[in-house]
């Protein structure tokens, strides 16, 4: 797998930098969604990124003036895109050639349609021979 190369922008790279400054976890990416702050954290770093309690997201939402969103960065595809849909449940998350299949645990009324399209969008981002992903309830 090629490894993937992310273009940050100078605001990008303050954010990151005060988040790692505080939770002294290191981050893979940051960005924007809606009004929540997305960070993608490295591998086994996701409990210290938290903090005791939650005392770092706390403050990191207070800096931000955010809502604060982590997700643990994992290289295998399949345990990536699980990772994406927490808390919601994930029953199968197969890479069939360059299709990602995903069956999650939803009931209809709830259905987390945002959390699809992000999980689209950062699946092929990270994962280049991602053409196609689907999500079945």
């Amino acid at each position: 797998m090629a490894e993937v190369r992310i273009k940050l922008d100078t605001s990008t790279i303050q954010k990151i930098a005060l988040f790692e400054s505080i939770t002294r976890a290191n981050l893979k990416d940051c960005f924007e969604s809606d009004d929540d702050l997305v960070f993608i954290v490295s591998p086994g770093d996701f409990g210290k990124a938290i903090g005791k309690g939650g005392a770092n997201i706390r403050a990191l939402e207070k800096k931000f003036n955010k809502k604060i969103i982590l997700i643990e960065f994992n290289p295998d595809p399949e345990k990536f895109a699980t990772n994406l849909f927490k808390p919601i449940p994930v029953k199968s998350a197969e890479l069939e050639g360059n299709t990602m299949n995903l069956v999650i645990k939803s009931s209809l009324r709830a259905f987390p349609s945002k959390k699809v399209k992000k999980t689209k969008m950062l699946l092929k981002k990270y994962f280049p021979a991602i053409e196609e992903v689907i999500v079945k309830v």
